[in-house]
């Protein structure tokens, strides 16, 4: 599922709500059925994780890095591995001096200095690292090149398989992957369908299309 809309429009507000972070004024949430104020908070936060384009850069190694998604596997390397491996972070790592045990960042000794696409990874290893059922990716290609950008969202679809994956963008082409297209404006939404019906319907989706393929032409 892809949530697109322009800037302003309310994507990081809704976001928040569906992780529990901010409470309806009005109606309610449900999943499954169940009001969100009957769920437990411990247990909303196993079954929904998520990754910001404004993540936080944790400077211990890059395999602690990724493992504070899940504490109590920050050991388990085979884990942390295969969470690298899903959100791309596996390849550069295997690269460093020291491999998942090389320092990242400035603050200690040795650390290898990461570019903005090598942070977004590990930040999208760490949400993939928690095993929720409920995925959220908030912007998660922002920092990175076309090529880079068309490997993640192959790796999405197929990492979608049997959980719930909400993918918040600005940029349309992903939203050619997904099973249902929701489009916000005004802090409501105002169109639900896949991207070649919301094509036909000429709306707001297929405005915002055309503004963005005219640039590829």
């Amino acid at each position: 599922m892809v949530l697109v809309g322009g800037n302003g429009c309310g994507k990081s507000t809704l976001v928040k709500c569906l992780l529990g972070l901010h409470r309806p004024d009005a109606g309610r949430i449900t999943a499954d059925g169940r009001d969100y104020r009957a769920i437990a908070p411990a247990g909303l936060r196993a079954a929904v994780t998520t990754a910001y384009q404004d993540f936080f850069h944790f400077e211990l190694t890059a395999a602690e890095s990724i493992g504070v998604g899940r504490p109590e596997a920050i050991g388990d390397r085979e884990a942390i591995r295969h969470a690298a491996i899903q959100g791309g972070a596996d390849a550069f790592l295997q690269q460093q001096p020291q491999g998942y045990d090389t320092p990242v960042g400035h603050v200690l000794d040795g650390a290898a200095d990461l570019s903005g696409s090598q942070w977004q990874r590990l930040a999208v290893s760490r949400a993939f690292l928690r095993e929720a059922q409920v995925l959220i990716l908030d912007e998660p290609t922002a920092a990175l090149d076309p090529m880079a950008e068309a490997e993640v969202y192959a790796r999405f679809a197929a990492l979608a398989a049997g959980r719930t994956v909400l993918l918040v963008s600005h940029r349309l082409g992903s939203a050619r992957l997904a099973d249902r297209v929701l489009v916000l404006s005004g802090g409501r939404i105002v169109e639900d369908g896949r991207h070649e019906d919301l094509l036909r319907v000429g709306g707001v989706y297929a405005r915002m299309w055309e503004e963005q393929a005219q640039w590829y032409r």
